[in-house]
C-alpha cells in the first residue's frame, strides 16, 4: 500500500527509517547558513523553521548568533517535534504544526532546509510561505545528474528511503523559486556527506578523492555529472 507524502511524516514511517532525522547534519548546515547571512551583511533577530524535524538546525544557529531572540521551528511530524522539544530553551520553542495553516504567522528569516523535495505541491507551498517572512534560505537536494539518469536506482532509494518525490539539478530550483515569486540574493553549493566525512572502503575512498579533485576544477560540471550535492539558496 502507498503512503502519501503526509502521511509518511504523521503516520512514523519516516522516523521508522530514520530515527535520528538526520540530525548529526545540523552543525555543518547551520554555518553555511550563518556564513551566507554574514557574506550579505544581513542580521536578523526572529527565525521560523519550517519542517525543522529534530530542531538541531535551530539550536545550532542560535549558538552561533547570540543576535536571534527568538527562533521557532514547525514540523507536521509528532516524532520529529518531540525530539525538538529537547533542544527548547528561553529562546527556542518547536510546535506540531503546519506552518501553511498559520495565517498571521510572520518572521524576519524563514528556513526551508531539505523541505521542497518532499512535498507533493511544491510550487503550491512555495506560493504560501512567501507571504510569511522578508528572507528567505532554502536547501535544496540536487538529485538530478547524469549519474542518475544513468542509475535511475539511485533516485529510487532516495524515494523508499528518505522520501524525496521531487528531483532538481540547479537551474529547476531556480526557475521554481522565481516562478513563484522569490528573488535569489546568493547561494552556494554543498556537499554530499560522503565528501566531507572518512570513507570506510578503499572503493569509497577513490570515489571521494576523485569527486573533490572534479568539484576543486569545475563544480558545475562535479555537480551535473555525479549528483548529490545540494543548493543552500538566500531569497527574498
Amino acid at each position: 500500500m502507498k503512503v502519501s507524502s503526509n502521511d509518511l511524516y504523521t503516520g512514523g514511517e519516516y522516523f521508522k527509517n530514520n530515527p535520528d532525522w538526520d540530525i548529526g547534519d545540523a552543525g555543518w548546515k547551520s554555518a553555511v547558513i550563518f556564513d551566507l547571512l554574514k557574506k550579505n551583511n544581513i542580521a536578523v533577530t526572529e527565525v521560523i523553521e519550517t519542517g525543522c524535524g529534530a530542531g538541531g538546525i535551530l539550536a545550532a544557529l542560535a549558538d552561533l548568533d547570540p543576535g536571534i531572540k527568538k527562533l521557532t521551528g514547525y514540523d507536521i511530524s509528532p516524532q520529529a517535534i518531540d525530539l525538538a522539544r529537547k533542544n527548547e530553551s528561553g529562546r527556542i520553542r518547536f510546535f506540531n504544526a503546519d506552518i501553511t495553516a498559520e495565517e498571521t504567522t510572520q518572521t524576519e528569516l524563514m528556513l526551508v532546509i531539505d523541505v521542497v523535495e518532499h512535498v507533493d505541491d511544491y510550487y503550491g507551498f512555495l506560493r504560501k510561505l512567501r507571504p510569511k517572512s522578508k528572507y528567505f534560505m532554502f536547501h535544496i537536494p540536487l538529485d538530478l545528474s547524469c549519474r542518475t539518469v544513468l542509475k535511475p536506482h539511485v533516485m529510487l532509494q532516495q524515494r523508499q528511503t528518505v522520501g524525496h518525490i521531487h528531483f532538481f539539478t540547479r537551474e529547476m530550483a531556480e526557475w521554481a523559486l522565481q516562478d513563484t515569486g522569490y528573488e535569489i540574493i546568493d547561494w552556494v553549493y554543498t556537499k554530499p556527506v560522503v565528501d566531507v566525512q572518512p570513507a570506510d572502503s578503499l572503493k569509497r575512498f577513490i570515489k571521494k578523492i576523485l569527486r573533490n579533485i572534479s568539484f576543486a576544477v569545475n563544480k558545475e560540471w562535479s555537480v551535473k555529472k555525479w549528483g548529490g550535492y545540494s543548493i543552500m539558496a538566500l531569497a527574498k
